[in-house]
């Protein structure tokens, strides 16, 4: 009885020391929430300075404003040589009402009326499979590795970033082709993104979709690229 009561008393201290744990956590996280949320949006959408051989515009299936603005921005400082735009090949009946035009045509039209020539810019068109942000990045690789090109600046929209980064490189690899990633924020600030309801929908979207990636096997586990 003794011994019972002492492993009993033993698991009281346990339960005691773990809910004070629990609590004191929840506290700093609370403190320093404001903290945690910006370290954590800086890993979902890392902004690093890079130079490359080519920019890679892509991550959705139409090709947002501001990663256009920032392709441009590089190539005219010289950070990269050329300009890779990875679009999906959407099929007609997934196509927005009224919209029948062919979209990588009207996409280099576009491109050349912002002053660049043919030689500045390719268009890489991928199919729509699952899981679409790995087989956006096998197609895209495999036409980028066509071009011997070593290194690439990755742009890509706000925190779809990291899940994307880390499905490049991994296709990346055996190509031999650093990517380094540069996330791109349209619609809400990056520094105050969980101030806005988009870009709290946003973060929670994109965490949900990086960690099923990680536990379904199209990406490793591990970020240490």
């Amino acid at each position: 009885m003794k011994k019972f009561s002492r492993v009993k008393q033993k698991a009281k201290w346990a339960l005691a020391v773990i809910c004070l744990s629990v609590l004191i956590l929840s506290i700093l996280a609370f403190a320093y929430r404001e903290k945690i949320l910006q370290k954590a949006g800086e890993f979902m959408a890392p902004r690093g300075e890079y130079t490359a051989d080519v920019a890679i515009l892509g991550g959705t299936s139409f090709l947002d404003r501001s990663i256009a603005k920032a392709g441009f921005e590089l190539l005219k400082a010289g950070k990269v040589k050329r300009l890779v735009v990875v679009l999906h090949n959407i099929n007609p009946l997934h196509r927005p009402y009224g919209y029948n035009d062919n979209y990588p045509e009207m996409v280099a039209k576009e491109i050349r009326k912002s002053g660049l020539k043919q030689g500045d810019f390719e268009i890489v068109v991928t199919h729509i499979h699952h899981p679409l942000t790995l087989i956006e990045a096998q197609g895209a690789m495999k036409a980028i590795a066509r071009m011997n090109v070593k290194s690439a600046i990755l742009l890509t929209p706000g925190f779809h970033t990291r899940r994307s980064y880390l499905v490049y490189q991994y296709t990346a690899n055996p190509y031999g082709i650093k990517i380094y990633p540069r996330a791109c924020f349209n619609g809400y600030d990056a520094e105050n993104w969980s101030k806005d309801d988009a870009g709290r929908r946003d973060f929670a979207a994109e965490s949900a979709k990086l960690i099923y990636y990680v536990l379904w096997g199209h990406i490793p586990f591990k970020f240490d690229y």
